[in-house]
């Protein structure tokens, strides 16, 4: 019995699910993120600062000073990592998509392999309905999800967010096929132009995003913590106009 990914309209009930996979994917990025921001000329200056106020307003001995950097890299961690949690909320509640997708994968019910290391095909819902594909044979469960809501700024433009795969599902083309589905959904809507944002972290999906036809429009500096955590942010733009249908 081979293993599927059916990628399918988003229902009520798979809010839970979806959370959990975006919740799963956003903090993938942390150690990325915090190695970053320890490399920084600023978190050295931030150790330095904290060692001299233990010493001068605290008393400790300057020697145990250096207790400064594990408290420091700590602390920033933390603050990385809540910052990514917060990120991850934001996306299910802040903004209202006007159509979502989720990738559910169809494995046997003694499913014993590993995901990583499992061949899926990967099919619209509508495809498996054509073939007589029973899901009712197989244990299901979301581990992917995009959507598409309407750009803030420009009228005839959509806004690709909250694509997210389970970190044991990654690379196997459904991120891919996720933001086709999503591209081709827009085309059919009328949109122009589907444009998005993402960080510096996340440069397997930029490469994803550039194979489905996203091209770079501008980078700006977002702030997780003052100037003392930034992350370089990317928007792309795909113009739909240019692009042929894909599934």
């Amino acid at each position: 019995m081979s293993c599927a990914i059916i990628i399918r309209d988003y229902k009520l009930n798979d809010n839970h699910s979806v959370a959990e996979v975006v919740r799963s994917a956003y903090l993938s990025n942390v150690s990325k993120s915090w190695w970053n921001a320890v490399m920084r000329e600023i978190t050295f200056q931030l150790i330095v600062m904290t060692a001299a106020l233990l010493f001068i307003f605290v008393g400790i001995p300057f020697f145990y000073c250096i207790l400064a950097i594990p408290l420091v890299l700590l602390l920033l961690y933390v603050i990385i990592y809540s910052s990514f949690l917060i990120k991850a909320t934001e996306l299910m509640h802040s903004k209202k998509p006007l159509h979502c997708w989720v990738a559910e994968a169809c494995e046997p019910l003694l499913f014993l392999q590993q995901p990583e290391r499992t061949r899926y095909r990967i099919l619209s819902e509508h495809d498996a309905n054509i073939e007589g594909f029973d899901k009712g044979n197989y244990k299901r469960k979301v581990i992917g999800t995009v959507a598409v809501g309407q750009h803030s700024h420009l009228e005839n433009s959509a806004w690709l967010f909250r694509l997210a795969v389970h970190p044991n599902y990654q690379r196997k083309g459904i991120g891919h096929t996720l933001v086709q589905t999503a591209k081709n959904w827009c085309r059919e809507k009328t949109f122009d132009t589907v444009e998005l944002a993402m960080s510096e972290c996340q440069d397997v999906a930029r490469q994803l995003f550039v194979d489905t036809g996203f091209e770079m429009k501008q980078l700006y500096h977002k702030q997780l913590v003052g100037s003392a955590v930034t992350l370089l942010m990317y928007q792309l733009s795909s113009d739909l106009n240019n692009t042929k249908p894909n599934f």
